[in-house]
């Protein structure tokens, strides 16, 4: 019978490299800070410091990736790569991941904008306009390409792992993870979005069995994020604003997206 870990450990795998990455975080911006804080001021250099923070934290948490499949024994040496896992992950399973990514990254996004949510918790407006206050560039460099290959690493290849061995069912760890995704996420519109989407994530991970579906899914739900916030053009934005379009286009994306979905199964 597979050994469980304990409580105490759990927390200690889940916990630490979150301990870690904030630590990081802080640390770089500071320096960052000293060191170019006339270039920061500028509109949208923080975007591109996000980006640079995110690409630089990525040889750790992926050290420890590998550390962390190599304790499952799902590598020898603990120097598989992200797709190279046992077993090939086929072209079609990463274009699933991709449309599903975009479709639910859309119809997830609509469908908050029917409920209250927004306007009950309006803190999530600052964020957003931080997030994608810089150029078209830097956000794509920042959401699209650093933060995902970052997150995933860390949520799907390291804390879904930790949540696995110590808890009844894949599917348990499946659902904690994603509720610790979303409440990363720090306010409530966007924690409730990511969780839904850190259930596809996470989902297709543990399907596929490798985290470059994870990684592509999620560029594909920040793309269509991005494409929302930053380069919407006028005629669609106006479509949009019409609710017999904005139903049917939710209605099409979830449909849509949920139908990529269930080409993963385990």
């Amino acid at each position: 019978m597979e050994r469980k870990s304990s409580f105490g450990k759990i927390l200690w795998e889940v916990g630490g490299p979150l301990l870690l990455n904030e630590v990081l975080t802080v640390a770089l911006q500071s320096v960052f800070g000293v060191c170019f804080s006339g270039m920061l001021s500028r509109q949208g250099a923080q975007v591109w410091m996000l980006a640079l923070v995110n690409t630089m934290e990525i040889p750790v948490f992926y050290y420890l990736y590998c550390r962390s499949r190599q304790k499952d024994g799902l590598e020898a040496d603990g120097r598989e790569s992200l797709w190279k896992t046992g077993k090939s992950v086929k072209p079609e399973r990463l274009l699933w991941a991709i449309l599903g990514g975009l479709f639910l990254g859309r119809g997830f996004n609509a469908l908050l904008g029917l409920t209250p949510l927004p306007r009950l918790f309006p803190g999530y407006a600052p964020a957003v306009e931080r997030l994608y206050g810089g150029s078209v560039l830097a956000v794509v460099a920042a959401s699209v390409l650093a933060a995902p290959i970052l997150e995933e690493l860390l949520f799907r290849g390291i804390i879904y792992g930790s949540l696995k061995r110590g808890l009844p069912s894949s599917r348990a760890a499946l659902i904690c993870a994603s509720l610790l995704f979303g409440i990363l996420h720090g306010n409530v519109v966007q924690g409730v979005f990511a969780f839904l989407v850190g259930l596809f994530l996470n989902w297709i991970y543990e399907a596929e069995g490798s985290l470059l579906p994870a990684i592509l899914a999620h560029s594909a739900v920040n793309a269509s994020t991005v494409f929302l916030a930053v380069a919407e053009p006028e005629w669609l934005t106006a479509l949009m604003e019409q609710t017999p379009f904005y139903l049917v286009m939710t209605a099409f994306c979830l449909l849509a997206g949920f139908w990529c979905w269930k080409k993963f199964q385990f």
